[in-house]
C-alpha cells in the first residue's frame, strides 16, 4: 500500500501568476489629506478607499486591471468597506510602495483624557458603580468617559464551542498587548473543583441537537439560550468572603449597581477539558452561585476550570479593565501597569465588522496593508474568485483574521454540515496574523458532493496567538475540498492549528510550535467524525513543543479515514498519532523525537463492541450523505456524484466499493448483535464494516528517545493491529539524535554517517530523499 501513496498522494495546487501593473490610467490615489470632489491623482488624491473604488467602477478588466495607491497613515475605520461584483473586479487596493498604511478599528484614547478614580465627582451619576472597585486597588485604577466621546463600547454575549460566533466585547490595547477583562483569580488561576462544587447540573445544549434526540429534531436555537445554567456551591473561604458581590442576591429581583455587578460572568471549561463556554452569572448567595444561559455539555466537576470574568470587585491587578454599560454609564476602569497611564499608548477596538468584504468579484488583491482592531471578522471573502490577500498583518481582531465563504453552525454535532460561498483559486499569502480571538484564515472551498475544488492557497504566513477568546478557532480551516495550507509559521496558542474538515487537503511544509498549552484530549492537527474525509495530506510538517496535557500531534477522530501522514518531524509531543475507528489511515516515513508514545488507538469494539457506536447518528449520516445511492437529498448522494468518488479514489482505497454500515434486512443500522443478521463478523470484523479499523498503516518511523505504539486495553485484546498486522513495521529505535546522525536544528541527517543507511526498509535513498525534501528554511512570510 505504501508505494501506491507514495505515488498517489503528492497534492500540488498552482499558484496563479502575480497580476501584471496596472496602466497609468487605472490607477487612483487616496490619502489623509485628500479629497473626494478631487481627481484621485497622486498630487490630488482621494480622501477615502469607497471614492477609489467608486471611481474605478466598470473601468477594469482582466487585460486592464487597476489599483488603488493608498498613502501613508492610519485611516479610522467606522463601517466595513465593500467590494462587489464584477464591475468593481480586477483592482489591486495597496499601500503606496514604502509606506505604512493603517486601517484602525481602534480609537486611541488620550492619556490626557484619563482621570484617576479618586478625581471623579462622587454625585455624578454616570460613575455610580465606582464604589464597588474595591479600596486597595482604587489608588491605581483610572477612569475614561467614552460615552461623552461617542466610543462604541460593544456588549458580552454568549459564545463559545458549538454555539453561534458574536461578536466579542471590546478589547483594551495597551502598547500593542491586550489587556484583561477584571476577573478572579487572576493571571493563569483558575477556579477548579477544590473551589466549586456542582450543585445543580441541568442538561447541556449538546444533548438538544438532533442526534441526541430520540425524534431527530433539534431544539431551536433561541430556545436553547433559556435553558437553566448550572448552580455552583462554594468550597473554598477565599470566595466565601468575596462572591456576594458578583451578582444580585438571589430571590431578588433588583441589582443595586453600587454594590452589586450587573454582567458577571464564568468563562471556561464546564463540561470537558477541550470546548470553552460561557454561562452570565445570575444570582449569588446562601452559598451558591446560580447562572443563566445553559452549558453546551452537561456540568462536572471533574472538568470546572473557570474564571469569573468583567467583574469590577475583582478589578484589583495590573492590565485588568471593565465597562460600565450599565443604564448606559459606558465609562471605563482601567488599572494600568505600573498604576500610571502616561507615556502608554492605550485603545479600544470600537469597530464590530469586517474591514473588507470582498463579494462576487475576481481578481480583487488588498496589499501590504494593517487591519487592527475589530469585535468581528478581518476580511471576509464570498463567492470570490482568483483573489488575494497579500502581506497583510491583520491584528486585535476577536474573531478570524480572515474568512473565506461560510459554514453551517455547529459543525462537530449535526450530519448535515456543508460550506457554501467560497468561491475558488483565492490565496492569503505573505502575511502577519495575531493576536485573535477567533482563528487565522477560514478557508471554505469545493463542493463535496461532486468533488469539485476549491483551490484556495494559505501560505508563507505567519499566524500566532489566536485562539485567544475561543475553542475550535484554529490558524486554518481546511473544509471543502482541494484546499491547501502550506510553508507558514503557525505558533503560541492554547488550542489547535488545523481543523480538517473534507478532502484532498494539503498540509505540509509548516512550523507547529508551542501549541494546545491550554487543552486537553485535543490534536495540533483535528479531523473527525466521517469515513469519507478522504485523502488529506499531512507531510514534510514540524511539530515541536506540543502541550502535553493528553494532547497529540495528530489527531484523528471517531471514524477519521484516509489521512496520509508522511516525512514529518515530530519534536516533544506527548502523543504524536491518534486512530480513533478509521478506516486506511497511512503514517510513514516520520521522525519522532522526544515523544512519549509514537501514537496510540482507541476502537469502537471498546467496552463490550456496544452498539449503537458512540456518535453513531453523525458519522452514519455523513457516510450515507456521500455514498449511499439516492436522489441526492437527504442523506443520500447521486448515483453520478458516488461514480466520480470511486473513480476518484478507487485506486487509492481499492476497497471502497465495499465499504458499509452495518444495517440489518430492513435497512436499519444495527443496534444489537444478532445470529443471523447483524452478525459479530458483520458488525466487528469484516474489513469493510465502517466499525472495523482495517486499512491503517504505521511504518519506516524513527524513534529518537520516543516511546511505542500504546494500544487500547479495553476491547476484549483487540486493538488496530488486530486488524493490520503489519501496523508498527520498521521502526527503528536510539536514545539520542546523535546515534542517528540527525541535527533537530535543522530536521537533516549526515548522509555519510547516518545509522539509517543500512537500516532495513530505509537506506541511502531514503536518507537522501528525507534530506531533499524536508526543510525548515522558508517557512513563514517571504521577505
Amino acid at each position: 500500500m505504501i508505494p501506491l501513496v507514495a505515488a498517489l498522494l503528492v497534492t500540488t495546487v498552482s499558484t496563479p501568476p502575480a497580476a501584471a501593473a496596472a496602466p497609468t490610467k487605472n490607477v487612483v490615489y487616496v490619502a489623509k489629506n485628500g479629497d473626494d470632489n478631487a481627481a484621485g491623482t497622486i498630487k490630488a488624491p482621494f480622501a477615502t478607499i469607497e471614492r477609489a473604488r467608486d471611481a474605478l467602477a466598470g473601468k477594469t478588466s482582466r487585460r486592464s486591471p487597476g489599483t488603488v495607491y493608498i498613502r501613508e497613515g492610519v485611516y479610522q475605520t467606522a463601517k466595513t468597506i465593500e467590494v462587489t461584483g464584477e464591475r468593481q473586479s480586477y483592482v489591486i487596493y495597496a499601500a503606496y510602495p514604502g509606506e505604512q498604511v493603517e486601517l484602525a478599528g481602534v480609537t486611541t484614547l488620550s492619556p490626557d483624557k484619563f482621570r484617576k478614580l479618586s478625581e471623579v465627582p462622587a454625585d455624578e451619576a454616570k460613575w455610580s458603580s465606582k464604589s464597588r472597585v474595591s479600596a486597595a486597588a482604587a489608588p491605581n485604577v483610572h477612569v475614561y468617559d467614552l460615552g461623552a466621546e461617542g466610543i462604541p463600547t460593544g456588549s458580552l454575549n454568549k459564545n463559545g464551542f458549538n454555539w453561534k460566533p458574536q461578536p466579542f466585547a471590546p478589547a483594551l490595547i495597551t502598547d500593542d498587548a491586550t489587556q484583561t477583562l477584571a476577573q478572579y483569580p487572576n493571571a493563569d488561576a483558575k477556579l477548579g473543583r477544590d473551589h466549586l462544587t456542582v450543585k445543580e447540573a441541568p442538561k447541556g445544549a449538546r444533548d438538544y441537537f438532533s442526534d441526541k434526540t430520540p425524534d431527530g429534531t433539534t431544539m431551536p436555537y433561541e430556545e436553547m439560550l433559556r435553558l437553566p445554567g448550572p448552580v455552583y456551591s462554594i468550597k473554598d473561604q477565599e470566595i466565601a468572603a468575596r462572591y456576594a458581590t458578583w451578582a444580585k442576591a438571589t430571590g431578588t429581583t433588583e441589582t443595586d449597581h453600587t454594590k452589586q455587578e450587573t454582567d458577571g460572568w464564568l468563562a471556561g471549561y464546564f463540561g470537558n477539558n477541550y470546548a470553552n463556554d460561557r454561562v452570565r452569572i445570575d444570582s449569588v448567595g446562601e452559598n451558591d452561585v446560580r447562572t443563566s444561559y445553559p452549558t453546551m455539555y452537561v456540568a462536572t466537576d471533574k472538568w470546572t476550570s473557570f474564571v469569573a470574568q468583567n467583574v469590577l470587585s475583582e478589578l484589583d491587578a495590573e492590565g485588568e479593565y471593565y465597562i460600565d454599560r450599565h443604564q448606559d454609564h459606558n465609562t471605563l476602569y482601567y488599572y494600568p501597569p505600573g498604576g500610571t497611564v502616561e507615556g502608554k499608548e492605550i485603545s479600544l477596538t470600537s469597530f464590530d465588522a469586517p474591514f473588507f468584504q470582498l463579494e462576487n468579484v475576481r481578481n480583487v488583491t488588498l496589499k501590504g496593508l494593517k487591519l487592527n482592531g475589530t469585535t468581528g471578522t478581518g476580511v471576509r471573502l464570498l463567492d470570490a474568485e482568483s483573489s488575494a490577500i497579500d502581506g497583510l498583518e491583520i491584528l486585535n481582531v476577536s474573531m478570524d483574521a480572515v474568512a473565506i465563504g461560510e459554514a453551517n453552525d455547529a459543525i462537530t454535532a449535526i450530519a448535515e454540515y456543508r460550506t457554501s460561498r467560497g468561491g475558488h483559486r483565492n490565496r492569503v499569502i505573505n502575511s502577519r496574523l495575531h493576536d485573535l480571538g477567533g482563528g487565522g484564515v477560514f478557508t471554505a472551498g469545493g463542493d463535496r458532493d461532486s468533488l469539485e475544488r476549491g483551490d484556495h492557497v494559505v501560505e508563507h504566513n505567519e499566524i500566532y496567538d489566536f485562539s485567544k477568546l475561543a475553542t475550535y478557532t484554529p490558524a486554518g480551516y481546511m473544509y471543502g475540498v482541494g484546499n491547501t495550507f502550506r510553508y507558514n509559521h503557525v505558533h503560541d496558542a492554547p488550542h489547535m492549528a488545523i481543523q480538517i474538515m473534507g478532502n484532498d487537503m494539503e498540509i505540509s511544509h509548516n512550523r507547529f510550535e508551542r501549541l494546545v498549552t491550554h487543552a486537553s484530549d485535543q490534536g495540533v492537527i483535528y479531523a473527525g467524525r466521517d469515513y469519507t474525509y478522504l485523502n488529506n495530506v499531512v507531510s514534510h510538517n514540524l511539530f515541536r513543543d506540543i502541550g502535553a496535557d493528553g494532547n497529540q500531534a495528530i489527531y484523528m477522530d471517531d471514524g477519521m479515514s484516509g489521512m496520509v501522514v508522511r516525512h514529518n518531524f515530530f519534536d516533544n509531543v506527548q502523543h504524536g498519532l491518534f486512530y480513533q475507528s478509521g478506516h486506511s489511515n497511512v503514517a510513514a516515513d516520520n521522525v519522532f523525537k522526544d515523544v512519549k508514545y509514537i501514537g496510540h488507538d482507541k476502537l469502537y469494539h471498546e467496552g463490550g463492541r456496544k452498539l449503537p457506536v458512540a456518535n453513531a447518528k453523525v458519522v452514519v449520516e455523513r457516510f450515507n450523505d456521500m455514498l449511499k445511492a439516492g436522489d441526492g437529498t437527504g442523506f443520500t448522494n447521486t448515483q453520478k456524484n458516488i461514480d466520480k468518488w470511486y473513480r476518484a479514489y478507487g485506486r487509492q482505497y481499492p476497497n471502497i466499493r465495499d465499504w458499509y454500515v452495518p444495517v440489518d434486512s430492513q435497512g436499519q443500522v444495527c443496534t444489537a448483535v444478532g445470529t443471523e443478521e447483524c452478525t459479530d463478523e458483520y458488525v466487528w470484523t469484516n474489513p469493510n464494516s465502517v466499525y472495523v479499523p482495517a486499512g491503517n498503516v504505521l511504518t519506516r518511523s524513527v524513534s529518537i528517545g520516543t516511546g511505542d505504539f500504546a494500544y487500547t486495553d479495553d476491547a476484549d485484546g483487540s486493538s488496530v493491529k488486530t486488524f493490520n498486522p503489519d501496523f508498527d513495521s520498521f521502526n527503528v529505535k536510539k536514545p539520542t539524535s546523535a546515534d542517528f546522525a540527525f541535527d533537530p536544528a535543522t530536521g537533516k541527517f549526515d548522509e555519510r554517517t547516518t545509522a539509517l543507511n543500512s537500516a532495513e526498509g530505509f537506506g541511502r535513498k531514503w536518507v537522501r530523499e528525507w534530506n531533499r525534501n524536508f526543510t525548515l528554511d522558508g517557512i513563514g512570510p517571504r521577505k
